[in-house]
């Protein structure tokens, strides 16, 4: 992340304020109809005799990602048949983007596999035209602003200023979009708080970060906990240290540990404030 953090100082605080010029906005092909079903998803169509057979999309190289969670069947959306005639696979990370009950970790995993396969820019054009299909649904701008931040983490040093600064713009626009509908989604304000927590100090999203961060662990607390919730306290206590505000941070990452005795992260946060 210090890469991206480095390029974002070097172009986005050039090419941010006249970003918005630059933007041609949606496509107007039809896209697939991703809405999601009222039971369980259709099957697959039928494969048209000359359609190629579906595709498994190599995982990318690394570590293996953790399984993700099992498919609702209430929030699956509907099979495109164009795309399920010629790759399953494809529309199964869709479905898992969309998911309601699929964990952040499982989610960026997809994107990962989207980066890799050069299928990303095949999602964000799916999912943009889903969420325009379906504006009462936070799933699909939240969605859309993970494909967008994927993307930007992507191009960073390939890509100009202005494309940068244009992706960075779409990601938060697109959480603005899903949290107007649905303002308590912990995945739409956590994501939102970790992508401006990577815009240069110049644009000063600090203290809008430690208020979104801050806001998040209050809701949280009302909640039954999960250990995804760790992630907060992980993201607040490394947004006061880089403002300079240590006593806060290792405040703010102990009380996390108190609460997720179990996440490795901030127990490597605490034990370094410690040595």
């Amino acid at each position: 992340m210090k890469s991206l953090t480095s390029y974002f100082r070097l172009s986005m605080a050039l090419a941010l304020a006249g970003a918005a010029m630059f933007y041609i906005g949606r496509k107007t092909a039809p896209q697939p109809d991703l809405r999601p079903a009222a039971a369980v998803a259709p099957a697959p169509a039928e494969t048209p005799a000359a359609a190629p057979p579906p595709v498994e999309p190599a995982r990318a190289a690394g570590p293996a990602a953790p399984a993700p969670a099992p498919m609702d069947a209430a929030v699956a959306p509907k099979a495109p048949p164009a795309l399920v005639s010629t790759n399953a696979a494809f529309l199964r990370a869709l479905q898992i983007l969309l998911q309601t009950n699929a964990t952040l970790q499982a989610k960026m995993a997809v994107w990962q596999d989207l980066r890799a396969n050069g299928q990303l820019d095949d999602a964000l054009s799916c999912l943009k035209d889903a969420a325009a299909n379906n504006p009462g649904d936070a799933a699909y701008p939240t969605a859309l602003a993970e494909g967008y931040y994927a993307k930007l983490q992507s191009v960073y040093g390939q890509a100009g200023s202005s494309a940068v600064a244009m992706l960075a713009l779409q990601t938060d626009q697109s959480f603005n979009d899903a949290l107007q509908i649905n303002p308590s989604s912990w995945e739409a304000q956590y994501v939102k708080a970790d992508a401006l927590s990577h815009w240069p100090a110049e644009m000063n999203k600090g203290p809008e970060v430690i208020q979104q961060l801050s806001s998040l662990i209050d809701q949280q607390d009302g909640q039954s906990a999960q250990s995804q919730f760790a992630q907060s306290y992980v993201l607040l206590g490394d947004e006061y240290q880089k403002l300079g505000q240590s006593d806060f941070a290792s405040a703010t990452w102990q009380l996390g540990l108190q609460k997720y005795p179990g996440n490795e992260t901030l127990q490597q946060r605490v034990k370094g404030r410690s040595n």
